[in-house]
């Protein structure tokens, strides 16, 4: 499917991936901006010129723009009849002059031998013995300023005493190739690319070679380079290279910018090919076209910087593009390929881009000092940073203008996987998952799964234990699209697994959070999409008789009720006071029937209690129960010294509320002493036995 700046796009195809290829196009099939009749219009041209003196000819444009590519173009017209024989010269093959010399007569030699042994057979012995032979004359080629530039050459070579064995000098040797040069019906054609990309001893090398050799006959030199990057190398005391460069090259073409227009279909072009492959990935229309003109556009020039882009983005968008929101994954892709130092500035400042505030919260003015920082370092991309703020990372705008971008946007961007949560932030980062994010995931698996309570009971119940508070916790970011089929079998679902979380022992100092608050906040979310207060009714009685634990029956009674400090009167009170009674009577007529489960086994016959006035339990219950209600009545207590960092922690029993509901301390050993010898011994029986001896906790 195309990438488009029309709507919102969603990347589902698994068609062959095709990588984009940093390398110059080869042909007129693959000419997408339509240089090709002009390249073959140049090229025709330079077949009409006069070369039999030899021809310099430049193909000029900054780097990126696209030089070797109309080569290759022009090189079309040279293969049409008759043909034009093209060698190509690769400058970085050598180092110094004296291999430079040697290596450009034996390399168009060999060349030639390759091209047609035939024609060019004499030809190509000829430049191998020369090069054999000839001294490195290029050190007495000077640079601008030389008045009698030829006449130091000819001296050069005129005057040099060594011979072959057939005992000819370099200058006779010399002679036969213009010889045969000049016999040639059509010029040879030899190519010298990637010019600017050597260094500035290295471009006054190459130059030197070519004013040297440029007077053989049949000889057309092909050039491209950045004209800028070759005057500065050719400049030397106060001379203009341009002046250098206008001896030398006598007939030049330059390759003009690829229209805006045209240049952003490539971008387009180029990341549809990336994105295709990647499954179930999301691109948001109505981010994209913005982000797209306000911060990737900017930073593209030519098509190579397209390319770039598509090659360096392609690994990153294969492994997050179905994580990470597409739109911010290729922002940030385009800083890092083009702007490097701005992309890492950018990787140090997660918590400035990420944390929100609430509103009536003083800013941040670490934060605040780092962000003006930000900009005063990059100056010429300040627009830039501003839209990026503006349209990946909005909580950096309250550092920059009057704007706020509070906690309850948290959610919204976690769902969508942006940027702007600092666990995708993260993510993109480090490529590696935090606890929170892997958590997350899962509970995106869930949430597709809340409709179905048969699949969700699966797919949670495969999950580690340990992890199974935090994937029911990340639920609630999906409140926005909660629906109402998902009400009673998620509810069902997540109430009979309370019993399955395991108890955070070692919960910090501060954490008062407890498993079953956490399934109640997602079930009473569920149950507030519904507005008619009947219809809720409706749906808490048929999730009452889906619940398989009297626990969780109770404590999601209390969370719909009126229970002062829990309900939240998402019923009437009629209705409130109907289904704790009915639980109370059933209670009372059928005991748990798996009582391992009862996690708050205390509570529930608390509620007995309190509704008949009758003690509920008696020593010869149940063992199983009776030691469900032992520990559902233990806690771990927590304290901290003024000026010492050491939580000290203390396990204790609501010991009055055990001898209540069993109705006096006897009744209370009795208890302990029939559980451990039906059961076993543990730690809630050992911290009731300190309680019966008469010990008591300190006040905290």
């Amino acid at each position: 499917m195309r990438l488009c700046f029309g709507s919102t796009v969603n990347i589902t195809g698994h068609s062959q991936e095709k990588p984009p290829i940093d390398a110059p196009i080869t042909s007129s099939g693959e000419d997408d901006l339509g240089r090709a009749p002009v390249a073959h219009d140049f090229a025709e041209s330079i077949r009409d010129l006069d070369a039999s003196q030899g021809l310099v000819v430049g193909i000029l444009g900054p780097w990126g723009h696209g030089k070797s590519s109309f080569i290759n173009l022009m090189r079309e017209q040279f293969e049409t009849e008759p043909t034009l024989t093209v060698v190509d010269f690769n400058p970085w093959m050598f180092s110094g002059s004296n291999q430079l010399v040697n290596f450009f007569f034996t390399e168009i030699g060999a060349e030639l031998n390759v091209r047609n042994k035939s024609r060019f057979g004499m030809t190509a012995d000829w430049l191998t013995q020369y090069a054999g032979i000839l001294k490195p004359v290029s050190q007495f080629i000077p640079l601008p300023g030389a008045a009698a530039v030829g006449e130091v050459a000819a001296a050069a070579l005129g005057g040099l005493s060594v011979t072959t064995n057939a005992d000819r000098s370099a200058k006779k040797v010399r002679e036969e190739i213009t010889k045969e040069l000049t016999s040639l019906t059509q010029p040879i054609v030899v190519v010298i690319d990637d010019i600017d990309r050597l260094t500035t001893i290295e471009i006054r090398e190459i130059f030197k070679l070519v004013r040297l050799t440029a007077s053989f006959p049949n000889i057309i030199y092909v050039l491209a380079f950045d004209r800028e990057r070759v005057e500065q190398a050719l400049t030397e005391d106060g001379i203009p290279g341009r002046a250098y460069l206008e001896k030398i090259v006598q007939l030049s073409f330059d390759v003009p910018h690829a229209p805006e227009k045209l240049l952003r279909s490539q971008v387009v072009e180029e990341l549809d090919r990336i994105l295709t492959p990647v499954a179930n990935a999301t691109l948001d229309d109505s981010r994209w076209s913005d982000v797209y003109w306000e911060v990737i556009d900017p930073l593209v020039s030519n098509m190579r910087d397209v390319t770039r882009y598509a090659i360096s983005a392609r690994s990153t968008i294969k492994s997050l593009g179905d994580e990470v929101d597409l739109v911010d994954l290729l922002a940030l892709e385009a800083l890092r390929v083009f702007r490097p130092e701005l992309f890492q500035q950018l990787s140090k400042l997660r918590c400035e881009l990420t944390n929100t505030r609430d509103i009536m919260g003083r800013k941040d003015e670490r934060a605040q000092i780092a962000i003006a920082a930000l900009l005063a370092m990059f100056p010429d991309d300040e627009e830039v940073i501003r839209a990026l703020f503006n349209r990946v990372f909005p909580v950096a705008l309250q550092y920059i203008e009057n704007n706020h971008y509070g906690p309850d946007w948290l959610s919204t961007w976690r769902t969508a996987h942006r940027m702007a949560h600092t666990d995708f932030l993260s993510l993109y980062f480090d490529r590696v998952a935090p606890d929170e994010l892997v958590a997350f995931r899962n509970s995106e698996q869930a949430f597709e799964l809340l409709s179905d309570g048969a699949a969700l009971r699966v797919y949670l119940t495969g999950l580690d234990p340990e992890d199974l508070e935090a994937v029911i916790e990340g639920l609630t970011s999906y409140e926005s699209k909660f629906a109402t089929d998902m009400i009673v079998p998620a509810s069902i679902t997540l109430l009979n697994l309370i019993d399955a979380i395991p108890e955070k022992k070692q919960r910090g100092f501060f954490d008062i959070g407890r498993r079953d608050i956490t399934v109640g906040r997602v079930i009473l979310r569920l149950l507030r999409r519904v507005e008619d207060e009947a219809e809720r009714e409706a749906l808490v009685s048929q999730i009452l008789d889906g619940i398989e634990t009297y626990s969780s029956q109770l404590d999601f009674i209390h969370s719909v009720g009126y229970r002062e400090g829990a309900g939240l009167k998402l019923v009437s009170e009629e209705f409130a006071t109907q289904v704790h009674a009915d639980f109370v009577a059933h209670l009372r007529a059928t005991p748990p029937s798996e009582p391992s489960r009862e996690w708050d086994a205390w509570r529930i016959y608390d509620a007995v209690q309190t509704e008949t006035g009758e003690v509920p339990l008696k020593p010869s219950d149940d063992p199983v129960l009776l030691r469900a209600v032992l520990h559902s009545l233990r806690s771990t207590a927590r304290s901290q010294s003024m000026g010492s960092r050491e939580v000290r922690s203390e396990d204790r029993l609501a010991w009055e509320l055990l001898v209540q509901v069993f109705g006096s301390e006897s009744a209370v050993e009795e208890v302990v002493g029939r559980v451990r010898s039906a059961l076993g011994d543990d730690e809630a029986l050992q911290l009731a036995d300190k309680y019966l001896s008469g010990w008591r906790p300190e006040s905290l």
